[in-house]
């Protein structure tokens, strides 16, 4: 992870108050006199990340992180991992 990655992980585990497990990537390209950044997170979903894109310097993009969560609410979103396993078909052992 970038050192802007880590950043932006903290203001995260901040606003939501918890620890963000999931991935994310932050993306910066030069425009003009300017730098666009993005960031991707991986919230419940591997394949199409949840993207939050500003134009400015880097202390901006954060402040701009920090009141996205805030004003989405993320920090009220909550994702369970399961994962299924499957019995055998004798299934006696668990008849009372």
């Amino acid at each position: 992870m970038t050192e802007i990655e880590n950043q932006i992980k903290e203001i995260i585990e901040e606003v939501v108050n918890g620890k963000y497990i999931g991935k994310l990537r932050v993306i910066s390209e030069p425009i003009n006199n300017s730098t666009l950044w993005m960031l991707l997170l991986y919230l419940d979903l591997e394949i199409t990340p949840m993207v939050l894109a500003y134009e400015g310097n880097v202390d901006e993009f954060k402040e701009f992180i920090r009141k996205e969560m805030k004003t989405r609410k993320l920090q009220t979103v909550k994702f369970w991992k399961a994962t299924q396993e499957f019995m055998s078909q004798n299934m006696s052992d668990y008849d009372e």
